[in-house]
């Protein structure tokens, strides 16, 4: 019994190590670079969990995306230093938990997933939507959680909008808004990312009768009929009742 507890509270604290909760949802800690919107696959070994980008979605419309400054706290500055350390960058922000003026971090939040799943089943991402055919492992990067240097992020939180867009080949940047003018573009590259959230994707037919992605999900969630958390499987079913 001692023997199993013991096991137990070592897995629980190998899994901690791993993820971060932020705002009352936990990210996983990044060990490498990780970009909002991008997709890819997640390989999970008994110390971490690295994060590899295999698809970089284009979007031929701007995506409107969330903001929230947060204060540092013990947890989530434990969890930027793991990820400064794994990343091989430098530790710019100075935390002492006794002072009451907390350094602080960002989480940029994807805020229109139906405006996201259009660019996604668009003619222009046909290579990256076959690829989710075959590998169903592959998730998408919802929410980061990153640090820029103070005033920029205190910039980003002000905008009236934000809106992530893609001009450049395989990189997006965010736009900033004040009263629905563009007051600022932002490298995301720029910033060191120390977390992040995934989604999953659900299958089904559109209006078309074609098996199309419906949904993004979180990556713990169940699709709901008549949706399916693969394309096979979507294909499959869909195929039985016909």
């Amino acid at each position: 019994m001692i023997k199993r507890l013991s096991i137990l509270m070592f897995l629980i604290a190998l899994c901690s190590c791993k993820t971060v909760t932020i705002n009352e949802q936990t990210q996983q800690v990044a060990i490498s670079p990780v970009e909002l919107l991008t997709i890819g696959v997640e390989e999970n070994n008994l110390q971490t969990i690295s994060f590899e980008t295999t698809a970089i979605p284009i979007l031929n419309n701007k995506i409107r995306v969330h903001a929230m400054l947060m204060p540092f706290n013990k947890t989530t500055y434990k969890a930027y230093s793991s990820a400064v350390n794994s990343q091989g960058g430098e530790n710019s922000i100075k935390y002492v938990d006794s002072l009451p003026n907390k350094p602080h971090y960002i989480t940029l939040k994807v805020a229109d997933n139906v405006a996201f799943l259009k660019e996604l089943n668009g003619e222009y991402n046909t290579a990256e939507v076959q690829y989710l055919k075959t590998m169903n492992k592959a998730k998408l990067v919802t929410a980061v959680s990153m640090v820029f240097n103070e005033q920029l992020m205190k910039e980003i939180e002000q905008a009236d909008e934000l809106y992530l867009k893609n001009e450049k080949y395989k990189k997006y940047d965010l736009e900033l808004y004040k009263n629905n003018v563009l007051v600022q573009e932002i490298e995301l590259t720029g910033g060191v990312t120390f977390a992040y959230k995934l989604a999953a994707f659900c299958w089904g037919k559109n209006a078309k009768r074609q098996t199309a992605i419906l949904n993004i999900i979180d990556e713990h969630s169940k699709c709901t009929k008549p949706t399916y958390d693969n394309f096979q499987k979507s294909e499959e079913k869909n195929a039985f009742k016909f």
